[in-house]
């Protein structure tokens, strides 16, 4: 692959390596290259019978994956091939992905809850999140959703109110007392998550009191993170450690790329610009930092000789950053951010570290480092080895590049984010047009519409809502409920042309849709508007909702005219994903 790159010295404190970076090479013909390498891959070892449904990979090199077991508590990574899994169900739909993802992920159950705290372990969200959590997402089957839930009891288990954190681990109880890791802050979204979706609302509260206290005490004036904080029980700070880093004033490259990874989710979550501001001050720190192939060290502090690159941590980052550059508000940070995730898939998608799809060993990734050789573990563990979770990682983030780089709009879980603004005038009767794709199935997905003066927080905020609903089929709200004039079911990965006259005056609008191939089919005739909706005098927003996950469904060709305009008249129409934001 012929690169053209501009490498400029790298200043310490430079926050603009990539802010004029040129066009990366990566793009959807790499994306679909690195999809069909871990298609293969995955395939291979889901079908290879000396790995039982109840043994999940964990490390490798050209030999057979390292398996751990089901039943091991405080091993953390057994979430990681049933998420691949997953990932690759989603891309076409192919029965046989679920069958192998639903395979490894039910037999995950047996951790989702313990008598004995000791053997209940602060990964609970790598673990579920990525399996059970993903399962729920792609089928909307409810065992997956309680599962989850039980998992999220759990850990809130660990949470100790006193001190604001979650207490990482009870085996190493001779040297800490109450640690909090880095590691948590990918943890915390099964509580976020949890709290929205039928879980104890105060999970919420605990996982952003976690947040806000690595970001207080684990992240350092510069942005670099310790990997430990411990704790006495009062909550004073007994010390700042490192566990897997080479020192205890380094920065572990991993622990770096778990920081900006889990701020970023609690930002999405929470929308609290504390969380953006730790995301981007982590980021900060990681990006002035990297080698030219944007693939950092296992440590930014290690000596020369002591050096190992660590693809999974590259990886998290690719994936985290193309998420974080949809939050900022300035559009040159934005850019610079995405630019830094193409730069990395990138080299992560080249010889050097893409595993090749029909030889070399079972592993997509190459060249991750889980344990470098410390005073702690003088021989290291999987140094320079495949590692599950850096498999994971680049899936996810090709698969996050894949989704984002189309037109269009997506949905999003929380208000007001999932809101967009249509301008003004739109009043009298008013012609609506567009394509919507739901990306699950099913959903309970939102298009709802609602006054240029309405502060829309809440449902109740939309006079108009056409629903992709969870029984599989599109409906409409009239008045205090939800109605369909006609049974239009919904599939996932079709496009649906929906046609809605609003009558701002009457208060009534009505909706067609046109199934793929179809003709159009009449779903609501004259609806009155949400009888507990705010006035709503003209279109000035719409909302684009999720109920249970971001990016449920996605919205393209969006227009509004009058009535008696033509087609073509002024129109506004979804733009490019790309590096845009959400509002």
């Amino acid at each position: 692959m012929n690169r053209k790159r501009t490498i400029s010295g790298l200043l310490a404190g430079c926050l603009c390596v990539f802010a004029a970076a040129p066009a990366w090479a990566f793009d959807n013909a790499a994306a679909d290259r690195v999809l069909q390498t871990a298609q293969q891959k995955l395939r291979a070892t889901s079908s290879d019978p000396a790995i039982p449904t109840n043994q999940y990979p964990k490390a490798t090199t050209n030999g057979p994956w390292r398996l751990v077991p089901n039943t091991a508590n405080h091993d953390w990574v057994q979430g990681f091939f049933p998420g691949q899994l997953w990932l690759m169900y989603e891309q076409g739909r192919d029965p046989f992905w679920r069958t192998k993802a639903d395979a490894w992920t039910r037999n995950l159950e047996v951790q989702k809850s313990n008598t004995d705290i000791r053997q209940i372990t602060h990964d609970l969200g790598f673990k579920f999140m990525n399996s059970f959590g993903q399962a729920y997402r792609l089928t909307g089957d409810d065992y997956y959703r309680q599962v989850t839930l039980t998992a999220a009891t759990s850990l809130a288990r660990r949470f100790n109110p006193t001190v604001g954190v979650i207490d990482c681990c009870d085996w190493n109880d001779g040297t800490w007392h109450v640690p909090m890791v880095v590691d948590t802050m990918m943890n915390l979204e099964l509580l976020f998550w949890g709290a929205r979706n039928g879980g104890d609302p105060a999970w919420n509260d605990m996982a952003l009191r976690h947040a806000l206290k690595t970001a207080s005490d684990m992240v350092r004036a510069d942005g670099g993170t310790f990997h430990v904080v411990d704790y006495s029980t009062s909550g004073a700070i007994l010390s700042r450690k490192t566990f897997q880093g080479y020192s205890d004033s380094s920065t572990w490259a991993r622990g770096q790329a778990w920081a900006i990874y889990g701020f970023t989710t609690a930002y999405r979550y929470t929308r609290d610009p504390r969380m953006l501001q730790a995301a981007q001050k982590v980021t900060d720190y990681y990006l002035p930092r990297l080698p030219a192939d944007s693939i950092p060290n296992w440590d930014f502090n290690a000596p020369a000789d002591q050096q190992q690159k660590d693809s999974s941590a590259a990886a998290i980052v690719a994936s985290a950053l193309q998420e974080l550059s949809r939050y900022v508000t300035d559009a040159t940070v934005a850019q610079r951010y995405r630019n830094a995730a193409l730069a990395t898939l990138d080299t992560l998608a080249s010889p050097a570290y893409l595993n090749s799809a029909t030889g070399g060993g079972p592993g997509i990734l190459l060249h991750g480092v889980a344990f470098y050789r410390t005073a702690i573990k003088p021989q290291g563990e999987d140094i320079d080895k495949s590692l599950i979770y850096g498999d994971y990682y680049l899936v996810e983030a090709v698969s996050r590049f894949k989704l984002w780089n189309q037109d269009g709009w997506l949905s999003t879980l929380g208000f007001p984010a999932s809101v967009r603004g249509l301008g003004t005038g739109n009043t009298g009767v008013r012609i609506v047009e567009f394509d919507v794709t739901p990306l699950s199935q099913p959903i309970d997905g939102v298009i709802g519409y609602a006054d240029t003066s309405t502060n829309v927080t809440a449902y109740s905020s939309l006079a108009m809502a056409i629903r992709m609903n969870p029984s599989g089929s599109f409906d409409v709200r009239r008045g205090a409920a939800y109605a369909a004039l006609a049974n239009v079911p919904y599939q996932a990965n079709a496009t649906y042309h929906v046609r809605m006259r609003t009558d701002l005056n009457a208060k009534t609008y009505s909706v067609w849709v046109r199934p793929p191939g179809g003709t159009e089919v009449l779903v609501a005739d004259r609806f009155a508007f949400r009888s507990d909706a705010p006035p709503t005098d003209d279109l000035g927003k719409v909302s684009l909702k999720s109920g249970h996950f971001d990016n449920e469904f996605r919205v393209r060709n969006h227009t509004v005219r009058a009535e008696t305009a033509p087609a073509a008249s002024t129109r506004l129409r979804t733009g490019r994903a790309g590096p845009a934001r959400n509002p």
